[in-house]
């Protein structure tokens, strides 16, 4: 074998060695599937006819069972790269024909040369091989008995061989354009698979990174984690989320130590743009993130010429503890569930005792506490005040933290009501990150209170661009809409959040509201029903569902809710928007009038962290 070096993905082959590696770790392979591998990669993105893998897997004297053998050979190199026939990553087969490799090769020699080899071999064509022309017979010799037609033929070509040759001197190539960019979750390699949250946490660094650094679209990490089990091609990903590049990698951590692969693909063009491989320790982690975003940002600039920079400063030693408490907070808080809220900020403050100058953590507490009110029974005053504290502190230490300056938005958002808070910190967010999708999601909720329709709509659209398989904001869009009477174009959101997700409660909450806005009044209460069902803690929930309910009859399970309901917001972990919804089904006007004039009764019923009082709404960003 030559000696040269095959990269893809994750994967390395080393023909001299005759070794396929992932990361630190070799991936053990036979001799015979490992020459079937190396043949693929020789000729990437081209059909490799079953005949030509037994010429070079075999010598023409040996006596076997080629079609067995080739069988085997291409189960063992799936089952090596992980990949399936059914939805194929890496090797794809041509029914009748034989495979292909899909993904683009990196071909160099072991000083990192580029090798000539990257161009596919050539091989002489197998006899019936559809090659697009009509094969003559033996007896048949058409262009002795035509030489004229012969000669025609073979001066056209030159003519447009020539006039192509012309076109390309004249105007060189230029590659597509790319405005959009999604970071695939990076495979876990390492020995233990309860790394998982390792991976997912630097997928979501560099996805922050990048959305921070490069003025183009960046999905956003909800959506790209759909595919982390997935086999789907890469141009067909790209599709789905409407992107014109691809980053995806594996992550391998072995004690303090941590390898990265990465590879950039323009998926528009079928093109590998890039591939390269980190090792570093585990304390200078967050260096080797800036520095991979910065390369992946040089790679992609050279279309669109960033005129971003990663910020280096984040590059300072860091307690390999610390950022790995930090990473399992951020892995509880995507779960968004009141339990996974709860060990979310617990990780985050075990980081900030560590290290009290990380202002990351800070951030990353304010998050978690900011949205426990949505997900369960907290104290409302209790958990706001905690997230300023928090935000401000994060913000004190760093004040280019989007994701700070976003939960003092949501806090003003909910809780004060001339809105004059929110609006800047919410802005401010977008400066420092425009494809952060939440807080586009966030701002537009802001937008619709104060009655900014058309640009609250606008705004959410641009968070559904950047997260468009994120159920939270395709049921939020949805719950704009339904706010807006767009009955119709908020059924189809609804629907899609709960395509995403079927355990998710929210969608149903609404839709059951627009059931019964629209006179259909039994699937108003079958959707009341299912967001009960699947959410039947949330506030929401309960005073949604109780309010159709009440109006569609059913005032005995209403009046339960009612009654639960009251008992929270006595002790401070619902809004009274909420019990005053089933007071209006019940058409108990006074009793509704009374809990929404209930905080403003005592300044200590529900102290803000402004010094202000909510402004009532029954729709809440999460």
């Amino acid at each position: 074998m030559s000696d040269r070096i095959y990269r893809f993905a994750e994967f390395e082959l080393r023909s001299a060695e005759g070794e396929l590696r992932a990361g630190d770790s070799s991936v053990r392979l036979q001799e015979k599937p490992l020459r079937l591998l190396m043949v693929l990669l020789e000729n990437p993105q081209r059909l490799v006819t079953r005949e030509q893998l037994r010429e070079r897997m075999w010598d023409s004297d040996t006596f076997v069972d080629y079609e067995l053998g080739i069988n085997v050979g291409v189960k063992k190199v799936r089952d090596a790269l992980g990949d399936s026939a059914e939805k194929p990553r890496f090797i794809q087969t041509i029914a009748k024909k034989g495979y292909r490799f899909l993904l683009p090769v990196a071909v160099t020699d072991p000083n990192g040369i580029p090798s000539a080899v990257s161009a596919p071999q050539t091989f002489p064509t197998p006899p019936g091989t559809d090659t697009g022309r009509p094969i003559a017979s033996s007896g048949s010799r058409p262009f002795l008995r035509w030489p004229w037609m012969f000669a025609a033929l073979a001066a056209g070509v030159l003519a447009v061989l020539g006039l192509w040759l012309f076109q390309i001197q004249r105007k060189p190539h230029q590659p597509t354009q790319i405005h959009s960019v999604a970071v695939l979750p990076l495979r876990n390699l390492s020995p233990d698979s309860g790394q998982d949250y390792f991976a997912d946490g630097i997928t979501e660094e560099l996805i922050t990174d990048l959305a921070q650094s490069l003025p183009l679209r960046v999905i956003s990490r909800t959506s790209v984690m759909r595919y982390k089990q997935t086999n789907e091609p890469i141009n067909q990903i790209a599709r789905e989320l409407g992107v014109e590049a691809i980053v995806e990698g594996a992550v391998a951590r072995s004690g303090e130590r941590v390898t990265v692969t990465i590879q950039l693909i323009n998926a528009t063009e079928d093109r590998h743009l890039w591939a390269q491989r980190y090792d570093r320790d585990l304390k200078d982690l967050l260096g080797m993130e800036a520095e991979l975003s910065q390369e992946i940002a040089r790679q992609v600039g050279g279309t669109i010429r960033a005129q971003h920079i990663i910020n280096t400063a984040k590059s300072r030693p860091i307690d390999p503890r610390v950022y790995e408490l930090c990473l399992l907070g951020r892995f509880h808080w995507n779960k968004r569930t009141a339990a996974d809220l709860i060990k979310s900020a617990a990780y985050y403050q075990q980081a900030i005792d560590r290290d009290p100058e990380y202002a990351p953590a800070y951030a990353g507490l304010a998050n978690a506490y900011a949205l426990m009110p949505s997900y369960g029974s907290v104290d409302v005053r209790d958990s706001y005040v905690k997230a300023a504290v928090a935000a401000r502190h994060a913000l004190a230490l760093d004040d280019t933290l989007a994701e700070a300056h976003a939960t003092l938005g949501l806090i003003a958002l909910n809780w004060a009501p001339d809105w004059l808070r929110a609006e800047p910190e919410l802005r401010r967010a977008l400066e420092l990150n425009p494809s952060y999708a939440t807080a586009h999601h966030w701002f537009a909720f802001h937008l619709i209170q104060s009655e900014r329709r058309s640009e609250a709509l606008a705004e959410m659209e641009a968070a559904h661009q950047l997260d468009p398989l994120s159920a939270i904001i395709n049921a939020d869009h949805g719950e704009l809409l339904y706010s807006a009477r767009l009955y119709p174009e908020a059924r189809r959101k609804l629907r899609q959040a709960i395509e995403l997700e079927p355990n998710f409660g929210q969608p149903h909450q609404t839709l059951a509201l627009i059931e019964l806005e629209t006179g259909d009044k039994a699937d108003a209460v079958k959707e009341a029903r299912a967001a009960l069902a699947l959410d039947p803690n949330n506030p929401a929930s309960m005073g949604r569902a109780g309010y159709v309910l009440a109006a569609c009859g059913q005032t005995a399970d209403a009046a339960k809710l009612l009654a639960t309901l009251n008992d929270m917001v006595r002790r401070g972990s619902a809004y009274p928007i909420y019990p005053a919804l089933i007071d209006m089904g019940l058409r108990q006007r006074n009793e509704a009038l009374e809990m929404l004039h209930e905080p403003w009764k005592s300044r200590d019923a529900f102290p803000m962290p402004f010094g202000k009082q909510p402004k009532l709404s029954i729709i809440w960003p999460r």
